[in-house]
């Protein structure tokens, strides 16, 4: 398997309340079931998403989410269609995972997220950005490429994006 995008195309966007997001885009050489799969299965999501995530994608369910040395925190699932959408907040934060069926037969994914914190805007992108590509290596059996010393770099290309 291959991603015919090697990284998210991310732009800064409003909600329909106005209040700031981001948006992200990404095709993955997966059809939306295995991205659904990848995004509520436990044992998959350990390997590439930020914190142990513990969710039962039905509307108004719970979501726990545990970072190693943090108190777990809360969220609740408020949007879930098999295999196509699956929104929840995490903390004060809004996720939004759309999953479009493309015909090559993988999948356009675009990530909404409203942030709890909009002046940390970048930072979250930047975090979010290594998170997909990280996504994309599990997703193709590579190692992990979330090479920390390219988190400065991707915070610094954020906050000049945005501040355009």
């Amino acid at each position: 398997m291959t991603s015919s995008t090697a990284e998210p195309t991310v732009s800064r966007t409003t909600t329909d309340d106005g209040a700031p997001a981001l948006r992200f885009e990404m095709r993955f050489a997966v059809p939306p079931a295995v991205m659904w799969k990848h995004l509520t299965d436990p044992g998959k999501l350990k390997y590439w998403f930020p914190a142990e995530m513990d969710i039962l994608p039905r509307r108004d369910a719970e979501v726990i989410f545990k970072v190693p040395g943090q108190r777990p925190l809360k969220g609740t699932v408020l949007e879930a269609s098999k295999p196509t959408v699956l929104a929840f907040t995490w903390d004060r934060e809004v996720l939004r995972w759309e999953f479009t069926r493309q015909e090559d037969g993988g999948t356009l994914l675009v990530l909404t997220i409203s942030p709890a914190d909009s002046a940390q805007i970048a930072v979250s992108a930047a975090g979010w950005h290594l998170t997909l590509m990280g996504l994309d290596d599990y997703l193709n059996e590579r190692d992990l490429g979330q090479d920390p010393a390219l988190w400065q770099v991707y915070v610094d290309r954020y906050t000049s994006q945005f501040s355009s």
